[in-house]
């Protein structure tokens, strides 16, 4: 067990790598997902090169399922929102979404899916964050964000989705005298920023995680924590998401756009699974055997939680009486945690 800025994690276990349904992996993905579309966008910029944001949603009411997007059961929100996409930008787009690009000098882009809940049900939505090759003017982004618009509500409808409204497309772009500051000006009015001196495009992207809802609505770990606590409401909210979350694409690069930006940057080539595998680093609180963890711990619903609130209380101290509660003896069932080198 280990314990870094205040914050317990377990080390040593085996990691699943789900970015949507595990807190701990999610964390430690989206945080380097975050650090590389940062790296990118810094260097794309400083080669005078444009950023845009363009968000894609969908009108929604709590009546609707989030849905799935698996074979033979496609439906609910997310199969319209991802079938609304493929016909407006992605592979059945046609030849006019190439040339819209064309036309306005979108060379790639990262699309992020985000999903919310609140009183009108589940909303789950599309970040896409543009590189152009040169940086737009208003005009330009209004011009884009209108021949979108078009495209989005047509697929959306032929999806069997409703006629989503005017604030169904969004287009932003920093202002000419922000261009190198366009993490502050283009995301300052988006979810959660309150946590954060300086929240930047690999935050607003990656950092589902870290975001908390508005309005009333509520980011899915904000379900699983209401769930977990015996919410009787979130119980099955929770259970909806985790089916409707399954193999969604959190970060999706559009062709050959790593290839070009491997020639401003270097990139992290890490899989999920690698990246959740790794080691974070911290202070040891305490050695845990196997044989104690899968006989004393894991067997019993709610230790090994227990474990990493008593970690962030009390550090070791409160590790060692919750250890003993437990009729464990320290320094045989659980041992003194071993130092860790420090980088």
């Amino acid at each position: 067990m280990i314990l870094n800025g205040g914050v317990a994690h377990l080390a040593g276990v085996a990691t699943c790598g789900k970015i949507h349904l595990c807190p701990v992996c999610s964390a430690k993905i989206r945080a380097a997902r975050s650090e590389e579309i940062d790296t990118v966008t810094a260097a794309w910029q400083a080669a005078d090169h444009g950023l845009a944001m363009m968000t894609l949603t969908l009108r929604h009411y709590r009546r609707m399922p989030l849905g799935t997007t698996r074979k033979r059961e496609r439906g609910g929100l997310v199969g319209i929102q991802h079938d609304a996409w493929i016909t407006a930008f992605g592979s059945r787009a046609g030849k006019m979404w190439q040339r819209l690009q064309t036309d306005h000098g979108i060379v790639g882009y990262v699309r992020v899916w985000e999903c919310t809940q609140g009183e009108n049900g589940w909303h789950p939505h599309f970040h896409v964050l543009l590189f152009t090759d040169r940086p737009w003017t208003r005009d330009r982004a209004d011009a884009f964000e209108a021949a979108t618009r078009a495209r989005w509500i047509r697929s959306v409808e032929r999806a069997g989705g409703y006629r989503p409204n005017d604030r169904g497309v969004k287009v932003d772009v920093p202002r000419p005298e922000d261009a190198r500051q366009f993490s502050r000006y283009l995301f300052k009015a988006q979810d959660g920023k309150a946590r954060f001196e300086r929240w930047t495009p690999g935050g607003e992207l990656a950092r589902a995680d870290l975001k908390q809802g508005r309005a009333g609505s509520r980011m899915p770990f904000e379900v699983a924590e209401g769930a977990a606590a015996g919410l009787a409401d979130d119980v099955p909210l929770w259970h909806e998401y985790e089916y409707g979350a399954h193999g969604i694409r959190a970060i999706y690069w559009s062709n050959g756009l790593r290839a070009l930006l491997a020639g401003l940057v270097e990139l992290d080539d890490r899989t999920d699974d690698e990246i959740a595998e790794e080691e974070v680093g911290g202070d040891g609180v305490a050695l845990i055997p196997a044989e104690t963890w899968y006989g004393a711990v894991l067997r019993h619903r709610g230790r090994s939680l227990d474990l990493i609130r008593a970690a962030e209380a009390g550090g070791i101290g409160a590790v060692r009486m919750l250890i003993e509660s437990w009729g464990l003896v320290w320094g045989i069932d659980v041992l003194d945690p071993p130092e860790i080198p420090q980088e």
